[in-house]
């Protein structure tokens, strides 16, 4: 297991001109962790495994961390173990002291100044220890709102007031994408994205990707995005694998077997994200 932080990772992406694909593991789900890292190992993709916050609270942070790092441990490509959305001092240590290599703190429904001076704190508890640490702006909303709605987005003169007043390692813009459950999103602004990323230094993370096409994941990555974050999808599908598995399979009311098979079927889900991120074959080029 080659375990860094996201910087270390995302760093040499952006110089590199491809995207680093960010999985959302819903709190340690052992299931989707190992779809997630055969899919990445098979196609030797570098890989952020997330964790978001509020998914913890059944299995826990420990949990978390251990389960990813059991699965890792024969596994060849760059990794980093990242919290997504932390929203307190106290979270971000849980997920530290975890075995997390990033974190990311969402101040981003705050004021600027208090979104600024949050940020600068957590950056002082662990960037001592070696962890990355991820900031969000122009609160990327969410929605529980199927329709084909656009979120809001950040200015590029915030995205360097911001920028210039905290050395954040990868910086989260709302740039028209929503979080939320979408079968198709379209609201995204593509031509603002080249001129934050000329405004800022660090690489930037999209987030709420549900519904997003494939090929647009790709013009997102090509416009300027790194760090690329898939959530909601992968939960969705998989829960629906299972469903469908649950009634066609011949499991004879064995559990593996339909965790298994819904986790095999969602790794083909996942390796169209790596293309689509321009990840796969890249494990080699981050060192």
């Amino acid at each position: 297991m080659k375990l860094l932080n996201a910087k270390q990772i995302c760093d040499q992406a952006a110089a590199q001109g491809f995207g680093v694909p960010a999985l959302n593991n819903n709190g340690g789900t052992y299931d989707v962790a190992r779809a997630i890292l055969e899919a990445c190992e098979e196609l030797q993709s570098p890989l952020i495994i997330a964790e978001y916050e509020p998914n913890l609270e059944y299995c826990g942070y420990d949990w978390a961390g251990t389960v990813i790092k059991f699965l890792a441990a024969d596994k060849t490509i760059p990794l980093a173990i990242g919290l997504d959305h932390g929203k307190t001092p106290q979270s971000i240590m849980r997920a530290v002291r975890a075995g997390f290599t990033h974190v990311m703190i969402d101040y981003a429904d705050q004021p600027m100044a208090e979104n600024i001076r949050g940020t600068r704190q957590i950056l002082d508890l662990v960037r001592p220890l070696g962890i990355s640490v991820e900031a969000e702006i122009g609160h990327i909303i969410k929605s529980s709102d199927d329709s084909q709605q656009r979120g809001g987005t950040v200015s590029v003169e915030e995205a360097g007031e911001f920028s210039s007043e905290v050395d954040v390692d990868l910086l989260a813009v709302a740039n028209g994408s929503t979080h939320g459950i979408f079968k198709e999103q379209h609201g995204m602004d593509f031509d603002l994205i080249p001129k934050i990323r000329a405004a800022v230094k660090m690489p930037l993370v999209q987030h709420g990707t549900c519904g997003i096409s494939m090929p647009d994941i790709t013009r997102l990555v090509k416009a300027g995005m790194t760090k690329i974050n898939f959530g909601e999808g992968l939960r969705m599908n998989y829960i629906e694998y299972f469903n469908e598995l649950s009634r066609t399979l011949n499991h004879e009311h064995h559990v593996w077997r339909i965790a298994r098979a819904a986790k095999d079927k969602l790794k083909e889900d996942i390796k169209d994200i790596l293309r689509a991120c321009g990840s796969e074959g890249k494990a080699a080029a981050i060192r």
